[in-house]
């Protein structure tokens, strides 16, 4: 134990020494300021969001692009771009759209009228993409094409396996629920 106070106060006495003889740069204990890399997307709007998010899908995508270079009428080689995303569609109900018309109290009686669920996010973070192969020179603006349309194909497979049914099925049943708990007895929800 007394050898370890030793060292610590010995620790001290040097970092102090250090600081005192201005071998240290000036901001060496001070916080670095945080920079963030420019990318093509970009902060268009903050707002409140009155969501009930009721159905999510996950999914890997491949995509591809391969532009065939020529020399004259011979081609030589392709440029290929090869990228893997991996995504999740967030479908529900926005709950902005519910006006006061469309709820009717009567008593111990409610009446609700939801609006259809629809598409309410498609996410890909940017870890979210991995480039397999990459042969040539591709430009920002084709590697944001492609992943724009790694976006479209995960939101295409989602509608495919009848993501808007099961959103707006759990949303009536978790509607119903909450109403129930909220101590309604007759609860009466359609969907828009």
């Amino acid at each position: 134990m007394p050898g370890c106070l030793v060292r610590t106060v010995l620790v001290l006495a040097a970092v102090l020494v250090i600081k005192k003889m201005d071998w240290l740069p000036k901001n060496f204990f001070s916080s670095k300021p945080v920079t963030i890399d420019e990318t093509p997307i970009l902060i268009k709007d903050i707002r409140s969001l009155g969501q009930l998010i009721t159905a999510s899908f996950y999914d890997e995508v491949v995509v591809d692009s391969t532009i065939k270079n020529y020399i004259g009428p011979i081609p030589t080689a392709a440029n290929q771009l090869v990228i893997i995303a991996k995504g999740k569609v967030l479908a529900g109900i926005d709950l902005q759209t519910l006006a006061d018309s469309n709820v009717t109290v009567n008593k111990d009686t409610v009446w609700i009228h939801l609006p259809a669920a629809k598409i309410l996010d498609v996410i890909i973070n940017p870890g979210d993409y991995e480039t397999f192969e990459e042969k040539g020179d591709w430009s920002p603006e084709a590697v944001t094409s492609l992943k724009l349309h790694a976006k479209a194909i995960i939101m295409a497979r989602a509608n495919n396996k009848n993501i808007l049914d099961k959103a707006n099925t759990k949303a009536k049943s978790l509607i119903e629920e909450f109403l129930q708990a909220a101590g309604f007895k007759l609860i009466y929800v359609t969907k828009g």
